[in-house]
């Protein structure tokens, strides 16, 4: 019997794209088969209501192809092997158990269900959901998950350093985790330290200035004796450069000794303004990889995978209606599931469109509305004196620049446009340029009362 779905699955994986294999057909199993028909299970309600509406009619042909004739299919979810019936908006909220062990990377590359982390070479800031399991792939970020599996097969061989740059959201922290757990399971044994930007940057200053002369060894070592190194926000190292100078022998003798390291960033390398040009190249020695924001179809898959993680039942409209609104990241999208979800809870109201529009339409659905990127560019331009031309430009003054980047702000703020839309539209620019110019206007918003009231002048005359 399971014979059959292996030949229907290997018929599917020639016809359908990587990202939609992996994340949908690749989880169905064959439940059941008589002569006219075949029961196939799947994890919940919201994953059979997409299956059933994107993917049964090429599942039934498949099959038909296999046995010569006509065959009846049937979805049920797996906990409890009820028969699929389509998607009610009325019907309450799930009771069944979420399926939180997903299939993503190959099964040496995960933990079998109960079994925990060698304690001698666990890393505490590992510890939670940020598996290989658990991350859904899709265009956006499909080789850069690649790149992470090819380093968990040949650690500190493959691929050294690997850096992973992105927008915020885009799954890089989650990525990075995944490469220490995977590590740790293959290799039990292996000394894996997973730490952010701003940590290494403490341990290197309290160690400079303690008054134990121990205590620079203890930290060099802390950090040097490591089989894989996973460095988080490195970008948070610019400007510093006593720490860049530590980061770079860091770099080195790891790198020399053969050991991995994994480094995320939310700009590109060569974006890296702020730091030493002979610690930014090394940057480039292995491989730099991206993880874009997520496309529609991404954004639907990691829709559903969430709802069942979080035990909801989303119908498949709600989840095109999330899907089409919001646009940015993954954090959108679960923070868009959780005020959901606690809503339908306290309200005792399933999950619906017209809950979901009460909920979240006012924050997704009105600024695209009542705003464009031009209106801003033009309202901005005209309070600065500038012409568009200069928003969209190449000059770096600071007459040009700050204005340049308070438009992007409120571009951001104002309208349902994604990082890398905004990027084009302010003349060709990169994701990750809009991302630092809403973050720099975010500090000048809270250090800076002259760029507070401009901010508030130019809001007030886009009518917000």
């Amino acid at each position: 019997m399971s014979d059959l779905w292996t030949q229907v699955l290997g018929q599917l994986r020639t016809t359908t794209k990587r990202s939609v294999y992996q994340s949908w057909l690749e989880r169905i199993e064959l439940v059941d088969q008589t002569a006219d028909s075949v029961q196939l299970g799947v994890p919940d309600d919201g994953f059979r209501d997409y299956v059933a509406t994107h993917h049964l009619d090429a599942i039934r042909e498949s099959l038909q192809k296999l046995i010569d004739r006509p065959v009846a299919v049937e979805l049920v979810v797996a906990s409890d092997l009820r028969p699929y019936s389509r998607p009610s908006i009325d019907r309450g909220p799930a009771t069944r158990k979420p399926q939180t062990s997903l299939p993503f990377a190959p099964a040496d590359h995960a933990l079998p269900p109960g079994e925990t982390l060698p304690a001698a070479s666990t890393d505490d800031r590992l510890s939670g959901r940020f598996t290989f399991d658990s991350f859904v792939i899709g265009k956006s970020n499909e080789f850069a998950a690649s790149a992470a599996l090819a380093v968990v097969s040949s650690p500190g061989v493959t691929y050294n350093p690997l850096f992973l740059y992105g927008g915020i959201g885009t799954g890089k922290t989650h990525l990075l985790k995944a490469v220490g757990h995977a590590i740790q399971a293959k290799r039990p044994g292996s000394k894996v330290l997973y730490v952010p930007a701003e940590t290494f940057a403490d341990d290197t200053i309290h160690a400079m200035i303690s008054k134990e002369p121990s205590t620079r060894a203890d930290v060099r070592h802390q950090y040097r004796s490591v089989d894989v190194l996973l460095v988080d926000d490195v970008q948070f190292l610019q400007g510093k450069t006593k720490t860049q100078d530590e980061f770079f022998h860091t770099f080195n003798a790891l790198h020399h000794a053969g050991k991995q390291i994994v480094l995320s960033c939310d700009r590109f390398p060569s974006e890296l303004q702020e730091f030493h040009d002979r610690l930014r190249s090394r940057f480039d020695w292995g491989l730099v990889a991206e993880l874009a924001p997520p496309d529609r179809e991404l954004r639907q898959a990691i829709l559903v995978r969430k709802a069942t993680e979080f035990g909801m039942t989303v119908p498949l409209d709600v989840v095109s209606y999330l899907a089409d609104h919001l646009r940015n990241s993954v954090r959108e999208l679960e923070g868009a599931l959780n005020k959901l979800n606690a809503h339908s809870h306290i309200a005792r109201r399933p999950v619906d469109l017209t809950l979901a529009r009460q909920v979240l339409g006012p924050m997704i659905e009105l600024p695209s509305r009542n705003l464009t990127v031009e209106v801003i560019q033009r309202v901005v331009a005209h309070h600065f004196n500038l012409k568009i031309a200069d928003l969209k430009g190449s000059k770096r003054h600071r007459s040009v620049v700050v204005p340049r980047m308070i438009a992007v702000s409120l571009t951001r703020k104002h309208t349902a446009l994604s990082f890398p839309d905004i990027g084009r539209a302010f003349g060709g620019r990169d994701h990750s340029t809009a991302i630092h110019a809403v973050q720099k206007v975010d500090w000048m918003l809270a250090t800076d009362p002259e760029v507070q009231a401009t901010f508030q002048t130019l809001e007030n005359a886009l009518g917000k």
